[in-house]
């Protein structure tokens, strides 16, 4: 690690504060001012946050804490769902300053490491989302920082605060794995640094990483690991293995989620490592990235990754490939990959303040799925009403959790189908619908024909659809159906047969 230089004197923490603030104010006013609703994903956290507890099926529980402690401060709108995002990500860029500072000795590159940061094409996408990778980015910036500090110094802070913040990073999303993989990397690899792993300062991150994470595991414990199991089934690797096509396709998405500026000048430091061979400063941030992106490429090749996947590696990433650049007084690159990552930003979110009239210039709209669950509750409030009896019944996760949201001043809430008897996602694990005599259902379907639902009743009467215009030639369509009649264990029991 180097000492601070002067870098003139410029007030470089000023600048990178009064430009980030900036930022995030335009972000949460393009928040205030949007009505595109909440992602099926993001409804579901914010049912999460009406039940609170240690764990969920498919993610930790930070997110929804996260989410309550918003909707404490400002109301249940879709801005004050989203407004941690912007805020988070604030607090990334400050840590990656910090980051840099500690790493390179100089405030000139942690101002463009910040700045670089905060204008991502994956940062300005999330924060108008509310995602478990926003807290989790934060965590491992905060994490890196401490770490980094750590090794210098004897104070136990440092440490204290590592595993204080990577503990919440595993309440965020269990990828902060990754970080213990390249903390222990670095450490083994660097001879100057291999007394850490056996001094006090690891102890008390350790027991500090697992108080802060302990009631998780506590509650997968309780629930049959079923979080842990869910992110097994993530990785898909029992299917059909090697897509060179997917592979391609993922790597091809990294200059969209680091920018394609960052990502080229990242992919020219690798490729000349050998005749460069890398600092010790840069040694630790390519053990805090290249893990990660090589995981996540193989994973591809094998199944599948979703471009979010490999977020986490651009934290050390940013500050490896700004310095490498600024270094070599490239620094009208930094700037020019900023300037174009603002314009992708502005372009962005201008389409998400949804004014009337513009389309985005794609041929398949992506915020299709967020617009119209207003409407669509509306038209389905006087189905439910006329059917108070029925049992609320849905067949598609992020269906159900959509409409919650949309109809969050009500106290009735729907019951999960699920098709094979064993739970996939939250809400068969919690709201599974167990059919009884007598009972009377209202089903609400993504698909025209859910024929292993309605095969289950004596008494199938199709209603009228719900449908809802959600951009320029494209629109929500749900199936209701009324349901009688249905086909218990105890029937199948007596002879009655399941199959019409």
């Amino acid at each position: 690690m180097q000492t601070v230089t002067a870098d003139r004197d410029r007030p470089y923490f000023l600048w990178l504060l009064l430009a980030v603030g900036a930022l995030t104010a335009a972000r949460l006013a393009v928040l205030g001012f949007s009505n595109i609703g909440l992602h099926g994903d993001e409804a579901q956290y914010w049912s999460w946050s009406r039940d609170l507890a240690w764990g969920y099926y498919t993610k930790p529980p930070l997110i929804a804490f996260i989410i309550s402690a918003a909707e404490t401060v400002c109301g249940d709108g879709t801005a004050c769902i989203r407004a941690p995002s912007p805020l988070l990500h604030a607090g990334t860029a400050l840590a990656i300053y910090g980051i840099a500072v500690a790493l390179a000795g100089s405030r000139r590159i942690g101002f463009w490491s910040g700045l670089s940061f905060a204008t991502l094409p994956a940062v300005s996408l999330s924060s108008f989302l509310i995602s478990t990778d926003v807290p989790l980015l934060f965590l491992w910036a905060v994490a890196l920082f401490a770490f980094v500090r750590s090794l210098e110094s004897d104070a136990l802070g440092w440490p204290l605060m590592l595993g204080l913040a990577a503990g919440a990073g595993f309440l965020a999303k269990y990828a902060m794995a990754y970080f213990v993989l390249g903390m222990l990397l670095f450490v083994l690899i660097s001879p100057a640094h291999r007394s850490w792993l056996a001094s006090r300062k690891a102890l008390v991150a350790l027991i500090a990483t697992m108080a802060v994470f302990a009631p998780n595991l506590l509650w997968n414990i309780e629930s049959g690991w079923v979080t842990f199991t869910h992110v097994g089934q993530n990785t898909n690797l029992k299917g059909d293995l090697f897509h060179f096509g997917k592979m391609l396709e993922f790597v091809g998405s990294q200059a969209g989620v680091f920018g394609p500026v960052l990502f080229i000048a990242l992919l020219w430091r690798l490729a000349v490592l050998r005749r460069a061979s890398p600092e010790a400063t840069e040694t630790l941030l390519l053990a805090f990235c290249i893990p990660v992106l090589l995981i996540i490429t193989v994973q591809s090749f094998l199944s599948r990754a979703n471009a979010n996947w490999a977020a986490t590696a651009y934290v050390a990433a940013t500050v490896l490939t700004v310095a490498w650049l600024l270094r070599r007084n490239l620094v009208k690159i930094v700037a020019g990959g900023i300037a174009l990552n603002l314009t992708a930003a502005i372009v962005l979110g201008f389409f998400f303040l949804n004014l009337p009239g513009f389309e985005p210039p794609l041929k398949k709209d992506p915020l299709r799925r967020l617009r119209g669950w207003e409407a669509t509750a509306e038209q389905l409030r006087p189905v439910l009403a006329a059917h108070p009896d029925a049992v609320w019944l849905t067949e598609d996760r992020k269906t159900m959790a959509s409409l919650l949201y949309a109809l969050r001043n009500i106290e009735r809430r729907p019951l999960m189908w699920d098709y094979d008897g064993y739970p996939d996602h939250h809400y068969e694990l919690t709201e599974r619908y167990l059919p009884k005599p007598g009972d009377k259902v209202l089903l609400v379907a993504k698909w025209d024909n859910p024929f292993p639902i309605l095969e289950r009743f004596g008494s199938v009467t199709p209603l009228a659809p719900i449908e809802v215009q959600t951009g320029a030639g494209s629109t929500r369509r749900l199936h209701l159906f009324l349901l009688d009649e249905p086909l218990t264990a105890a029937s199948v029991k007596n002879g009655v047969s399941l199959d019409k």
